[in-house]
């Protein structure tokens, strides 16, 4: 018996033995698609049984595993979880919630109606954890991590490489000012100002909550700054042209378009499907490729823009460790050094072995990794 199926027998007596009742959190590769159907095979066929998931793709690929395991239910309904609120929990002895970690509050709301909930993922936080347990009474009851399934084979390993950019201080480049009074400034003041706006109304809005509205547009404003300022887009295509093949994820549209060929909201599929059938080599996304993607003879991601979403990151990382074999995933996180955005990166990574993440101090370096 090859050590896949093995942890998969493991988790489907888990599942078994549970009745449906919890959650598993299993890398990518695991097979967690075929162990569900293999567990619903298992018990009564005319159980009614509703199975979420984050997005209409993902609708589709299940479908697929169903004829693939000859699942004979004829009484399960597969959704995207935005739809969930048309769906009444009474006609239901089961949901299966297909990344549980996405669902939102409300959802989470709804999802606490259903007489048994199951949900399964590959990057379950602390957080999401504790949340699991106490809004839906939920417990972990099978895990394999990412680090044994690069132990046991199944995934290719990988290195984290964190890439600290200095804010320019020299360059007047960024506009400031109101309506009335323009100028010029640095990137480092701007920062500075945007950071000062910011912690002042943080502190004023807890005396006066009306004021939260803006303490967030500031917070909005800073962000907007640091996805697409001058030098770390720069920094980000001198890390992209090293390499002939890789995923470059990024925040704002007009950058992914700037740092590669683009996919994102407003895009058509044009450039997704050519990277994914490899004619073209460098795609950048906006808020794309988390999950249930897997693209051929991919070992390097770039991001340009990385935010303080563990689960996230640990799913964006996986696209490029799906496949098994002695090539190691290469990952280069760009962020601003002593700012929020470095906070940010410090929050996603957390997820992650840390003997796996790297720190490059000067761009050079990237030529000794191979």
């Amino acid at each position: 018996m090859k050590i896949r199926d093995k942890r998969q027998e493991e988790c489907l007596f888990k599942i078994l033995s549970n009745d449906f009742e919890g959650y598993i959190d299993v890398s990518p590769r695991f097979g967690k698609s075929k162990v569900i159907c293999d567990a619903i095979n298992r018990i009564a066929k005319k159980q009614t049984i509703l199975i979420t998931v984050p997005n209409n793709d993902i609708i589709e690929s299940w479908s697929v595993e169903f004829d693939k395991w000859k699942v004979t239910n004829d009484n399960i309904k597969v959704i995207n979880q935005r739809s969930l609120h048309k769906e009444d929990p009474k006609n239901y002895k089961l949901i299966i919630c297909d990344e549980i970690h996405s669902l939102s509050k409300k959802q989470r709301e709804y999802v606490s109606k259903f007489r048994k909930v199951f949900g399964l993922s590959g990057s379950i936080s602390k957080d999401t954890e504790d949340i699991l347990r106490k809004e839906l009474k939920l417990k972990n009851i099978y895990t394999y991590s990412i680090d044994k399934a690069v132990e046991d084979g199944i995934i290719s390993d990988y290195a984290v490489y964190k890439i600290p950019v200095e804010l320019n201080s020299q360059d007047k480049n960024i506009e400031a000012g109101g309506n009335k009074k323009k100028w010029m400034t640095t990137e480092t003041k701007h920062y500075t100002y945007l950071t000062q706006q910011f912690e002042k109304f943080k502190k004023l809005s807890w005396y006066k909550p009306a004021l939260t509205n803006v303490k967030m547009r500031c917070a909005s404003n800073r962000a907007n700054f640091i996805y697409t300022s001058k030098s770390k887009v720069d920094v980000a295509k001198k890390v992209v042209e090293k390499f002939s093949r890789c995923l470059v994820f990024t925040g704002r549209i007009e950058v992914a378009e700037e740092l590669a060929h683009a996919h994102h909201s407003k895009s058509t599929e044009d450039n997704f499907n050519k990277f994914l059938k490899e004619g073209i080599d460098k795609l950048a996304v906006v808020e794309m490729a988390n999950m249930g993607i897997t693209f051929p003879n991919l070992k390097v991601g770039i991001f340009h823009q990385m935010k303080s979403n563990e689960e996230s990151a640990i799913q964006k990382v996986m696209r490029m460790c799906n496949l098994e074999g002695e090539e190691k995933a290469k990952i280069f996180v760009i962020y601003y050094a002593n700012t929020v955005d470095q906070g940010w990166v410090d929050k996603a990574l957390t997820g992650f072995n840390e003997d796996k993440i790297h720190l490059i101090t000067n761009i050079k370096q990237l030529d000794g990794i191979e």
